[in-house]
């Protein structure tokens, strides 16, 4: 019922556009300037209108949104020293527990709403092995955490596409 009642209403605001589009070009033989302004940061674009024979529907478009995730500073781990560090990728090292670091990076991806995930543990005679992945529409990230088990501190991978 609501979608019928959705679809009257949109009905009659596309007629009530044409007359009142009809009725600005019989009236008006003068041309309009238009000012076009460029996009902004926001999720969608505001229809611009122009001065046409016929009456057109002009549906918002999706503008991608900024994700400021993307930055590889955002994956750094917070009790961690960075060993390396490139626009892309990331080296770290710390002496927390692997766990405790993997819960973290985990928690990292699904609050970025990451619709792909994979998170693969391996321990094999103390030395651990984890591999986290997310991704998004024009985003992913991947994880490597290791710790061998000669070793008091934990080797992280960021990469970032």
């Amino acid at each position: 019922m609501k979608n019928l009642q959705l679809l009257i209403i949109l009905i009659i605001t596309l007629i009530v556009i044409s007359l009142i589009q009809r009725e600005g070009v019989d009236n008006s033989n003068q041309k309009k300037n238009i000012i076009t302004l460029p996009p902004t940061k926001s999720q969608t674009q505001t229809p611009i209108p122009t001065q046409a024979s016929a009456p057109t529907l002009v549906l918002p478009t999706l503008i991608p949104e900024s994700f400021s995730q993307k930055n590889i500073k955002s994956f750094v781990y917070p009790n961690s020293i960075v060993l390396n560090k490139s626009e892309k990728e990331m080296a770290l090292q710390s002496s927390d527990d692997p766990s405790s670091i993997t819960n973290w990076y985990k928690e990292k991806v699904i609050s970025l709403d990451m619709k792909a995930q994979s998170f693969v543990q391996t321990n094999t005679n103390g030395n651990i092995l984890n591999k986290l992945a997310g991704a998004r529409t024009g985003f992913k990230v991947t994880l490597k955490i290791e710790k061998n088990n000669s070793s008091s501190s934990t080797a992280i991978k960021v990469s970032i596409e």
